[in-house]
């Protein structure tokens, strides 16, 4: 048995990868398992997934479940303590700006004198 007919064998049944990753066991055990027992063992059977379920189906389903929550999240709100909140952040946003801004003071306009003028006796 070589290192790339486990790559392979892996490949084919991804829900090994899953035990890895959340810790149930190592690469080198499920080497050694394929080394000694081969592919066609019932040794693997421990690690096929319980459910007919393949890893796509299973994502879309986490991800339908994930919207859902989200929309009962949105069902659950009180609109009118929506409303309020958004209210009370906006007049503290204006407060800030007031505060922020200084009183324009007013200078008097300037008007250049004319320089080719010639002033009367």
């Amino acid at each position: 048995m070589s290192k790339e007919g486990f790559k392979e064998f892996v490949k084919k049944n991804t829900n090994l990868i899953n035990y890895v990753e959340n810790g149930k066991t190592d690469w080198q055990h499920l080497y050694e398992l394929y080394d000694l027992y081969g592919e066609n063992s019932n040794i693997w059977e421990k690690y096929q997934i319980k459910n007919s379920k393949t890893n796509s189906e299973a994502t879309k389903e986490n991800s339908n479940q994930g919207f859902k929550d989200f929309l009962n999240l949105i069902k659950g709100l009180d609109l009118e303590t929506v409303r309020k909140g958004i209210n009370s952040i906006d007049k503290a946003i204006e407060t800030f700006k007031e505060l922020g801004e200084s009183p324009k003071k007013e200078e008097p306009k300037y008007e250049p004198r004319p320089t080719f003028k010639y002033f009367e006796d």
